[in-house]
């Protein structure tokens, strides 16, 4: 009888240090989930601001923008000869009505097609050959580059500016063309002109010519 109770006793205490263990096991592996490392995720996240670009996202600033390439103006004998007759319409005619005010006469070539006034100075000078074809002791041209233009500030006197031409765009088909031009007389009045020429036996000649607009800008 003594024997049987001891028994019973020991399998008591053995199936209670067994649950006691898987307890213990259980709250271990409980800890484990409680005391797990942040996801690098969440470390991220903590990281100082100092550390990240904010350039990109702070109001007001903008990313520095490349420099601007040189425009390139196509440049062939023919356009080349179209260029030189509207130059010569442009000087012995006075188209601009500035002609005997002006101390320089500066020519210079671009891709607009001066329908309407634009702040564009994109331009480059025109060829030191082209200068020379359309100069005249009226009239002695040179390039853009060389001449000096100065701010239109008020109680300047109108005469003795530099007298800008440029030559714009040519539309050409066969013996036809349209080529844009325009005029600034250094700030004091500016405008735009289209010419329409045709290809003769002795060159091309001016046919027709009209002026689109024209103003008072800020500059040349």
């Amino acid at each position: 009888m003594h024997e049987r109770q001891f028994t019973s006793r020991a399998l008591s205490l053995t199936v209670g240090l067994a649950t006691l263990a898987a307890a213990g096991r259980a709250s271990a592996q409980s800890g484990a989930k409680v005391l797990t490392p942040p996801k690098p995720a969440d470390t991220a996240a903590r990281q100082p601001v100092a550390t990240r670009s904010t350039t990109a996202n702070t109001p007001g600033t903008t990313a520095p923008s490349a420099a601007r390439p040189p425009i390139t103006v196509p440049q062939t004998p023919v356009l080349d000869s179209i260029r030189g007759v509207v130059f010569h319409s442009l000087l012995d005619r006075d188209r601009s009505g500035f002609a005997t005010l002006a101390s320089a006469f500066c020519l210079a070539l671009s891709n607009d097609d001066y329908k309407k006034a634009s702040t564009s100075a994109d331009r480059v000078d025109a060829s030191e050959s082209l200068v020379r074809r359309v100069a005249s002791p009226r009239t002695p041209t040179r390039r853009a580059s060389t001449c000096t233009f100065s701010a239109n500030t008020p109680g300047r006197p109108v005469m003795g500016r530099a007298l800008l031409y440029t030559v714009g765009a040519i539309d050409l088909s066969d013996d036809r063309a349209e080529a844009a031009a325009s005029y600034n007389y250094d700030g004091y009045s500016a405008g735009g002109f289209t010419f329409s020429v045709e290809r003769s036996d002795s060159g091309w000649v001016v046919k027709q010519w009209r002026q689109e607009w024209t103003g008072k800008p800020n500059g040349p």
